[in-house]
């Protein structure tokens, strides 16, 4: 079995308990440096974390089942971090709330001396064991260049990745930046997605899109009679979204007389609905998103400079596709599968010089643009095969004039194989008619794709038997 934990790795260990259980950890253990972070109360636990979470805790059992409940504080938000729970006589009801705690051991002071080192470096390789792992899980669920619909392979994408699951287990404000048509709401959803608020609702409201006199009522809700035409109750987004998310698309749109009463809501997450006087509580999170340079825009005068601070305490820029020009072909071959799903038609790859030209074209529309493209082609195309000419000619003359080196074309065609599982596409090859056994090839491993390699569903779809299939993929030397 690999070694998770490597020899020269040096192990932290946080220690939530008087000096001298701190005292008792030692300095190397099995030939690893041991750093102690000593916290002799539970008040900057869990800040401490923030800045390097540990290998594991140890953990004072009046800590652990008191009243500030830190033990279950710590495996709320950091659930694969080993806690160690020591006490000096503890009765057997005290051990089985700790372990219903998730405490991941009970130590005896008497233990202490001789368990303690091999018991904290088995913590350890447990934690470093079980974040591999999510690692991988989180890898296989986007396909290698996923999360949630936000598809990219690109190391900027990745980066993104990471900081969205970092910050999805906490509550604090977003402010997603980047041109239009990025997939900032996308990115939205999938914080909501894997943060502990993903059973509440996903509240959408798009800023530039509703009359300003009117987005106070949109927001906050309002009383029956509190204006014309205000016949009823209206429950706002900020109060539908409780113990979930709102997202304000556009924020910088936002009248400047609404900001403040935003930035009141974000502070103390009360609000007072149009017309009315009691002052209504919820538990929302919110995450905000603009087109615009933020800061560019407090300068004008545009966006409140408190507000901004209050809702950029995570940033998040997505940037424009032509900055990341690896992940054109693959979300090309996500929205290729997704239309063809949707309209039933049936495409097996792109041809090298329609990679060339996606690959040669700026997309100011960003992913929203390229979505559109392919679209339009799936809707309007006759043929199986993606080629230049069944791009619009704007596209196609705006791209004429790049210099897209073959190795960039050759890379971005592996990617869109490895995505679709298909045949790989011979560069030059001009005879339109294939053999019957390339086409039976690539529609049964069309069929296993789409199918997540389920034989008994593709066999169905194909109007073959479970055996037939089989034997046809062991033909192929799939299976």
């Amino acid at each position: 079995m690999t070694e998770i934990l490597k020899e020269q790795d040096e192990l932290r260990v946080c220690v939530v308990a008087p000096e001298s259980m701190a005292e008792s950890v030692p300095a190397e253990i099995d030939g690893r440096a041991v750093e102690v972070v000593h916290c002799p109360t539970d008040s900057k636990v869990l800040e401490s974390m923030t800045e390097a979470v540990p290998d594991a805790v140890l953990m004072d059992v009046t800590l652990a089942v008191g009243e500030d409940n830190l033990l279950e504080r710590v495996g709320r938000q950091y659930p694969e971090l080993p806690v160690l729970v020591v006490a000096e006589n503890p009765s057997v009801d005290t051990i089985v709330e700790c372990m219903k705690r998730r405490a991941a051991d009970f130590l005896t002071l008497d233990d202490l001396p001789k368990s303690l080192p091999d018991k904290l470096l088995a913590a350890a390789q447990d934690h470093r064991l079980m974040i591999e792992v999510n690692q991988l899980i989180d890898v296989y669920k986007r396909g290698g260049g996923r999360m949630g619909q936000m598809v990219g392979v690109s190391s900027i994408m990745h980066q993104i990745y990471t900081k969205i699951k970092n910050l999805s287990n906490t509550d604090a404000t977003v402010l997603i930046s980047g041109p239009s048509g990025t997939g900032k709401e996308l990115a939205a959803h999938a914080i909501h997605t894997l943060s502990p608020r993903s059973d509440g609702k996903f509240v959408a409201v798009n800023c530039a899109a509703i009359p300003k006199d009117l987005l106070e009522s949109e927001l906050f809700g309002h009383e029956k009679g509190a204006f014309t035409g205000a016949d009823k109750l209206r429950i706002g987004s900020c109060e539908r979204a409780h113990r979930g998310t709102l997202f304000l698309d556009e924020i910088c749109e936002m009248d400047m007389a609404l900001q403040s009463k935003l930035l009141r809501f974000l502070q103390n997450h009360t609000f007072t609905r149009v017309g009315g006087t009691e002052d209504i509580e919820v538990d929302t999170r919110v995450i905000a998103a603009t087109n615009k340079d933020p800061l560019a825009e407090v300068e004008k005068g545009a966006l409140r400079d408190d507000l901004y601070y209050r809702l950029n305490v995570v940033p998040i820029y997505l940037p424009a596709l032509k900055d990341r020009p690896e992940d054109i072909p693959v979300l090309a071959e996500h929205f290729l599968r997704m239309m063809c799903d949707k309209y039933y038609k049936y495409f097996y790859d792109f041809s090298p010089e329609a990679v060339r030209l996606m690959l040669g074209y700026d997309w100011p529309g960003n992913v929203r643009e390229l979505r559109n493209s392919i679209e339009r082609i799936v809707v309007l195309a006759t043929t199986d095969r993606v080629v230049p000419e069944l791009f619009p000619a704007r596209i196609r003359n705006a791209a004429r004039t790049a210099e897209v080196p073959d190795l960039a074309v050759e890379e971005a065609l592996e990617h869109i194989q490895k995505a679709l599982h298909a045949p790989e596409a011979q560069p030059g090859e001009e005879d339109d008619v294939l053999p019957f056994v390339e086409v039976e090839k690539r529609a049964i491993l069309n069929a296993v794709s789409k199918c997540n390699g389920d034989i008994s569903k593709a066999s169905r779809k194909l109007g073959l038997s479970r055996a037939t299939l089989y034997r046809k993929l062991n033909k192929y030397g799939v299976r």
